[in-house]
């Protein structure tokens, strides 16, 4: 089994970052999820997609689908259409954001937004039916991390995937909720 892992996050930590060895919450959830893997043999990769060149969907053509829609392919030339193939690779997936403003980070939404406009009607889809994990990541008080997994829901939705974790989670709560992404990582 092989699970790829999207995370949504730069890594540029400050003096605020509250994990001990100064790593942001985003990539202490991406270690947290590489490490249960592993003891499961579960093979995993890690694409952290703040440095990949992801453009905005331009909803482009007729009615605002380009070849997306027939084809499943973007015609913008960027990383999108290489990462959109590799999941095809996997048996499941693990997507990590943070939340800012209440929301998915914005290289989340513009990876997903494209995402669902290539695969939500492709009737030979290789993504459809594979399980995956959703976690929201904030800094802060936390109150946008359920917005932010409803945004997961609406992607799940189109996606036709199977979600089987849906975890929020804060600097608060970290510790605690190892144990829920534990167990999330038990459903693959």
């Amino acid at each position: 089994m092989k699970i790829l892992i999207l995370s949504f996050s730069n890594n540029k930590v400050n003096k605020d970052s509250f994990i001990p060895n100064k790593k942001g919450l985003t990539f202490a959830c991406v270690d947290e999820c590489i490490k249960n893997l592993s003891k499961r043999k579960i093979e995993a990769e890690h694409i952290c997609m703040n440095f990949k060149n992801i453009k905005k969907c331009m909803a482009c053509g007729e009615r605002g689908w380009g070849s997306c829609l027939k084809e499943h392919k973007c015609i913008l030339n960027d990383d999108f259409n290489d990462i959109y193939d590799l999941m095809n690779d996997y048996d499941g997936y693990i997507f990590i954001t943070p939340v800012y403003f209440w929301e998915m980070s914005e290289s989340a939404k513009t990876f997903f937004d494209r995402l669902k406009r290539c695969d939500a009607f492709n009737e030979n889809s290789k993504i459809k039916g594979k399980k995956f994990i959703s976690i929201a990541c904030a800094g802060g008080s936390g109150n946008g991390t359920e917005n932010t997994l409803n945004q997961f829901d609406v992607l799940n939705h189109f996606m036709n995937m199977e979600m089987i974790g849906r975890i929020p989670i804060t600097k608060y709560t970290y510790d605690e909720k190892t144990n829920e992404i534990n167990k999330c990582i038990e459903r693959f």
